[in-house]
């Protein structure tokens, strides 16, 4: 029997690595009788469909460090191969893909727009897209962006509460101006994001209390903006003073390829990763963060709590891990158990700034 894990780790034990979707997804096109040479796999969160599907030599198409280890691990596990995975960063350059895409719809329909922008341009014109959703997720906005890039867009029958939607004859003559781009402008700054980093339209309310009330204490030489999205916390950071270290990490590669282009810092380092394991002990005395609860539609709170509890050993002895949150998670009870003081900076209706300290 396959095993298939969950990366980042969660305490949630109801969440599995794959859904009816993938199911229906591997179901559809076996008995199809695709030629499944050169397909390629979008937003394959944990790999079920690359392990299922290795003997075709599938291209995944990842947009999470996370979502690569995760497909990595779980092929090692069910006896796969390294060689035979094939993982490319949604933002490398995909020079061909086949004549069959498959994804499972993400939450984010501007990341499901991003994808459909890569494969239109390269996908044959004979080409198609199955695309999975679980039925109570569908919105028309799905159907409406499907059909900006192709001209026939058609809908399964449900199976187990999910549904397909298959796309063909791509539009290689698409007059919709296809930017992979936003700008946000906030105080006097137009901050730069890929399609599908987080707050897509505005800049995060939260995000925005924090910074409204934050202050750098002198004695603060480093800092790890951790989750850093596009990048607006460590550059209010890095606009207010120099830094011995500075570093912005993100488990997306888009929004780390964002923040690039919003921080304009040679000392600063962006990195992509979605654990702690690779930063020394004590190594900063400022770690600070609007860590996400969401991932897609599960409400999972473990992992931001598990980041959290890793944050003591990378902090400097008299260093503090600053965090924003919505009021309802209570973070302080859990910061509790690994930190010596706990105080709340601020707090308005709906969100709260913690401080703990060791």
């Amino acid at each position: 029997m396959k095993k298939y894990i969950r990366l980042p780790n969660t305490a949630d034990r109801s969440l599995r690595a794959w859904s009816a979707v993938d199911e229906y997804l591997l179901t559809y096109i076996e008995d199809a009788e695709y030629n499944l040479d050169q397909i390629t796999i979008f937003h394959d969160r944990f790999g079920y469909l690359t392990c299922n599907l290795v003997a075709h030599k599938p291209k995944t198409v990842a947009y999470l460090d996370s979502q690569k280890h995760s497909i990595l691990s779980n092929a090692s596990t069910n006896w796969i191969s390294l060689d035979d995975i094939n993982i490319i960063s949604i933002l490398d350059d995909i020079s061909s893909i086949g004549a069959l895409s498959i994804i499972k719809i993400p939450k984010s329909l501007d990341l499901f727009r991003l994808y459909l922008i890569k494969i239109v341009d390269l996908i044959p014109s004979d080409g198609m897209v199955i695309a999975g959703f679980m039925t109570r997720h569908f919105t028309k906005s799905m159907l409406d962006i499907a059909t900006e890039y192709f001209d026939v867009v058609e809908q399964s029958k449900a199976w187990k509460k999910s549904r397909l939607i298959i796309l063909s004859h791509p539009n290689k003559n698409n007059k919709v101006e296809s930017k992979i781009l936003k700008s946000i402008h906030f105080k006097k700054f137009d901050y730069q994001q890929y399609l599908g980093v987080f707050s897509a339209n505005h800049i995060d309310y939260a995000t925005q209390f924090l910074l409204e009330h934050l202050e750098v204490l002198n004695s603060e030489k480093s800092f790890l903006d951790l989750g850093t999205g596009n990048g607006i916390i460590g550059k209010h950071l890095l606009d207010q003073r120099s830094w011995d270290e500075a570093v912005m990490m993100d488990d997306s590669y888009l929004a780390t390829a964002s923040t690039k282009k919003n921080v304009l810092n040679d000392n600063a380092r962006v990195i992509t990763q979605y654990n702690l394991a690779s930063f020394k002990e004590s190594q900063f005395d400022l770690v600070i963060t609007n860590p996400p609860f969401h991932f897609e539609y599960e409400v999972d709170p473990s992992i931001a709590i598990q980041l959290m509890s890793d944050t003591y050993r990378i902090l400097s002895d008299h260093g503090r891990l600053i965090i924003v949150a919505n009021r309802h998670l209570n973070y302080k009870s859990q910061l509790s158990k690994w930190y010596k003081e706990v105080s709340v900076l601020n707090q308005n209706d709906k969100f709260i700034i913690y401080e703990a300290t060791k």
